[in-house]
């Protein structure tokens, strides 16, 4: 007598359901205000950024900088620790899946 073996596999698909609001017309306003704000704000950092590496330059080697002898720049020392995740997932995956933490979170996109 023949033996038979079957196999059988499932699939789950999940369908995420999304709740549709419809907005007024006026939340067209709100859009065009917070498109506008986030390039205002890409502009601004550019800003600061190109300030900031003309007011190092002027600076040179000095670590502050004064105009008529008063004191209105000075470059301040910081120290940063972090993790290097990827080098602690290869050296030992069991301490970092014991310290990953994850979270979610949401981001407002506009079209």
């Amino acid at each position: 007598m023949a033996s038979t073996t079957m196999t059988q596999t499932t699939t789950t698909t999940t369908t995420e359901v999304k709740q549709v609001a419809d907005l007024p017309t006026s939340a067209e306003d709100l859009i065009r205000t917070f498109n506008n704000t986030k390039a205002t704000i890409k502009l601004l950092q550019a800003e600061k950024e190109n300030a900031e590496k003309a007011l190092r330059e002027l600076l040179g080697d000095a670590e502050v900088g004064t105009i008529n002898g008063v004191e209105r720049v000075k470059i301040s020392h910081r120290n940063m620790s972090k993790i290097d995740r990827e080098a602690l997932k290869a050296a030992w995956p069991e301490a970092y899946e014991a310290t990953l933490l994850e979270s979610s979170y949401t981001v407002l996109t506009t079209k």
